[in-house]
């Protein structure tokens, strides 16, 4: 779905190195946003989370997305106009509900909602 992502791939250096050799590409992005996901999911579960902590696993969500969105937005990307554009809408909220949480408003769970969904749907296409 995103395979354009493993091409650059800069979002992964910050959740850790994936050997694209034994990992199909589109698992490898699955992996990304599951791995984000179970960071920001433990971040909303434990109060004691510092507020730096808080700002670098919301930082990481936002590159996966603007990556993600790069990747999209690359002419040479074969998904369709309407998923490309259905993507693209999600990065932008991804991006609004990112700032609304840095101001200490808003419900983290929604951004795992969607992370969680990208995932699975990464997932279930992998090859």
């Amino acid at each position: 779905m995103l395979s354009m992502l493993n091409a650059h791939f800069a979002a992964a250096e910050a959740y850790g190195a994936l050997d694209a050799r034994i990992v199909d590409p589109t698992r490898a992005e699955a992996l990304v946003f599951a791995r984000v996901t179970r960071r920001m999911e433990a971040m909303a579960t434990d109060r004691s989370t510092s507020f730096a902590a808080r700002v670098a696993v919301l930082h990481d969500n936002r590159r996966l997305w603007l990556a993600a969105a790069a990747a999209v937005a690359d002419g040479a990307n074969d998904l369709s106009d309407e998923t490309r554009a259905a993507l693209l809408s999600l990065a932008s909220f991804v991006e609004r509900q990112t700032s609304r949480l840095l101001r200490g408003e808003g419900d983290i769970a929604i951004l795992c909602e969607i992370n969680r969904r990208v995932a699975g749907g990464l997932s279930h296409g992998a090859r």
